[in-house]
């Protein structure tokens, strides 16, 4: 029987034949991994820090690998070998729809690249070509003979994928080369806290100190030990940032952050005959027989379940339309757990419990419970070691000063991740401000470490090294929030060190041009240490040689100012922090702390000009269960103007004061507004939010948590 027209030309066709059954499965596959496998695996081999921060072995990443390309496919070949028991016209119903449905991914990505119109249209697009593409398949012989060569493409991606991508290293990775120095000092103990994504500019309001208000520990830290102002990092991203800080070698861009790349270290020139203690949750530079995960690995099936759950998003972000792409979690700001945020099976608003285990390889999210057990259990020693790598302040910003969590709010991301911000300065201005208060988390954490220290009579004799990998840029108007970029140096390659050597009581500020690559041969210097392997750094308590400050990219591009330029770039930022949010202490930052303390009158039921993103906020709040409802946001129904400063004051009251101020931006065409506000403010059980708009000296009631109910109550 001849194939008909139209539909008919498709449908009615006789049966496959076992081969034709096994070529259209191939021609699946060959699609499949064009349009869903490449794109990941291209992903992975190039960013192989990704599974060192996650622990992964050789064995979770190619079973991760394999089975992505292999098990989708043969499930929806299972599928057609199941249409074929119900007839032919079943078959060539279920294969066209694969092959098309499958093409418009591959498509989607392809039309992205070219044009940027609505997702809606790139889907239409897509997926009119995926049906092309299908329908070619069954009317042209050779569109056929190409899929039949296309079916190599999945060994192709695969075997590229394992041998030829930087990943190759981590799935065949060569025999560590790692020794313990002789020679690890005198009886000093060594302490080390490395902090993530914090600026020397977010700790001052003016040109020349630490804001004691805000950070009473670090303002301390720097007036008992030598605060190195003019520190510069080597990259602005941390799997290369931190083995700089802890070997003291500027390695090449694509090396890998673990011991067996990066032998020279830290752990290797200190280690021996001191007790170690240990957290390393993004890098592997301490090796695992030092540094075992003290409450043991998780499994491999957990570990590739942890995986799947993770990559879905980072998938999705890649073969989605881009503003599909954007609705989902943020992938570039952590190595795991992309989706804690948007997990559906905790009520909104409700405490999301995750105990953190205290490992040596600790989990790469901000976990307040983990920091804190770990300063407690710092060892009482004279020749103690102890290094941890804290993911705070670094995004996503949830912490008050305590370390307690608040409310979540979609305005969570406002920049392109680590790119340029998507808001102008008022929108900044709310990320800046949530940033600053969890650094103020961060600086308790510093305090703690300290009392531990001095509790355990060993802060005098120890030295104690307090630094970040990197910064985080709050400019706006085009400069990324955390990629090099020359105009960003201020910022984010400009992180705080103090090093309190043995010994020290009072503090000095040294105005000489350090980087990260000092801090190991200054330690050895400290500790008395005269056999150290050769690092890209000098000791600072000797010579400084002058030098620009450079920053490396993940592909090995240099960026490079003049020292005296980057710190032009700080007090520029210093200054535009303080225009933006005030130099006041926590939660009273905002465009008119004067406010702060207003009685104002209720806001009447119905009134609804804005509109909170979570209308029930604060409503019914238990301390002990729910997130803190401190972060208040929502949506005005009027445009703002372009200048930031020319937008309206708000003012936010709970229970009947004014505890914030902000001003109203755009973000994807609608005008949003947000501010954090006391937690002390709040009581438990109801707390009345009202929302104002200021009117030369009057506050105009917006709206707040107070509705008309559907019977006009």
């Amino acid at each position: 029987m001849k194939p008909g027209k139209g539909v008919s030309a498709l449908l009615d066709r006789p049966a496959p034949t076992r081969r034709q059954l096994l070529l259209g499965g191939g021609h699946l596959v060959a699609l499949w991994a064009l349009a869903f496998v490449q794109p990941l695996l291209d992903l992975l081999g190039k960013n192989p820090d990704f599974f060192v921060a996650r622990d992964n072995t050789s064995s979770d990443i190619l079973i991760l690998a394999i089975g992505f390309t292999l098990i989708p496919p043969l499930l929806l070949f299972l599928i057609e070998w199941l249409a074929v028991k119900l007839g032919p016209r079943a078959y060539h119903a279920v294969h066209f729809l694969l092959l098309a449905g499958i093409s418009t991914f591959l498509f989607i990505q392809l039309i992205s690249d070219l044009i940027t119109p609505r997702s809606v249209i790139i889907l239409l697009l897509a997926a009119l070509l995926g049906g092309l593409l299908a329908w070619s398949v069954y009317r042209f012989v050779f569109v056929r003979n190409l899929m039949d060569i296309l079916i190599i493409a999945p060994v192709v991606i695969l075997l590229m994928f394992i041998f030829t991508s930087k990943t190759s290293d981590l799935i065949f990775p060569e025999e560590s080369s790692f020794t313990l120095a002789a020679d690890s000092g005198d009886d000093h103990p060594i302490v080390m806290m490395i902090f993530d994504e914090l600026g020397t500019s977010n700790l001052m309001t003016d040109h020349r100190s630490i804001d004691r208000s805000r950070y009473p520990n670090f303002a301390r830290m720097a007036r008992t030990s030598t605060w190195y102002r003019n520190q510069s990092t080597t990259a602005f991203y941390t799997p290369h940032a931190v083995p700089g800080i802890l070997t003291g070698i500027n390695a090449p861009a694509d090396t890998l952050p673990n011991s067996g790349s990066q032998p020279l270290s830290l752990f290797s020139q200190f280690s021996r005959n001191r007790p170690l203690h240990v957290l390393e949750p993004v890098t592997a530079i301490c090796p695992e027989d030092l540094c075992p995960d003290l409450e043991g690995t998780p499994g491999q099936l957990s570990r590739l379940q942890s995986l799947v759950a993770d990559l879905k998003y980072v998938e999705g972000k890649l073969v989605l339309p881009p503003g599909l792409a954007e609705t989902l979690p943020d992938v570039s700001s952590n190595f795991e757990d992309f989706g804690a945020g948007a997990d559906e099976s905790a009520e909104p608003g409700k405490r999301r419990i995750k105990r953190g285990k205290l490992v040596v390889k600790g989990e790469p999210e901000s976990d307040p419970e983990l920091y804190e057990k770990f300063i407690r259990e710092i060892p009482d020693s004279d020749r103690g070691l102890t290094m941890m790598h804290l993911h705070l302040p670094h995004q996503v910003w949830k912490y008050d000063t305590s370390g307690n969590q608040y409310n979540d709010s979609p305005l969570e991301q406002l920049s392109r991740s680590t790119g340029k911000w998507m808001v102008n300065s008022n929108g900044i201005a709310v990320s800046q401000y949530r940033m600053y208060v969890q650094t103020g988390y961060a600086d308790l954490l510093l305090g703690q470490m300290r009392r531990k220290l001095e509790t355990l009579g060993i802060w005098d004799k120890a030295i104690v090294i307090v630094t970040a990998d990197h910064g985080i840029s709050f400019e706006g108007a085009g400069v990324p929030q955390r990629q090099a970029d020359d105009r960003a140096m201020g910022e984010v390659a400009n992180p705080p060190l103090f090093i309190k050597y043995p010994g020290q009581q009072h503090g000095l500020v040294s105005r000489e041009h350090s980087t990260t690559l000092d801090i190991v041969p200054t330690i050895a210097r400290a500790v008395g240490v005269t056999d150290i392997y050769e690092t890209d750094g000098v000791p600072l308590q000797g010579p400084v040689p002058a030098r620009d400050v450079t920053i490396t990219d993940p592909e090995g591009n240099h960026f490079t100012v003049t020292p005296g330029e980057m710190v032009r770039q700080r007090n520029a930022a210093i200054d535009r922090a303080n225009e933006r949010l005030g130099t006041g202490p926590f939660y009273t930052l905002g465009p008119a702390p004067l406010l702060l303390g207003r009685k104002v009158r209720p806001v009447s039921a119905g009134t609804a000009d804005v509109l909170l993103d979570e209308p029930d906020l604060g409503k019914a709040y238990d301390p002990g269960v729910d997130l803190i409802p401190m972060f208040v946001s929502g949506s005005w129904n009027q445009p703002v103007p372009a200048g930031p400063r020319r937008a309206p004051v708000f003012a936010i009251a709970i229970n009947g004061k004014i505890r914030g101020t902000t001003r109203p931006f755009t973000l994807d065409g609608t005008t949003r507004w947000g501010t954090l506000i006391n937690p002390a403010s709040l009581k438990q059980g109801k707390n009345r939010i009202g929302i104002y708009r200021l009117a030369g000296k009057r506050l105009i009631p917006l709206g707040g948590n107070t509705r008309a109910t559907a019977a006009g109550a």
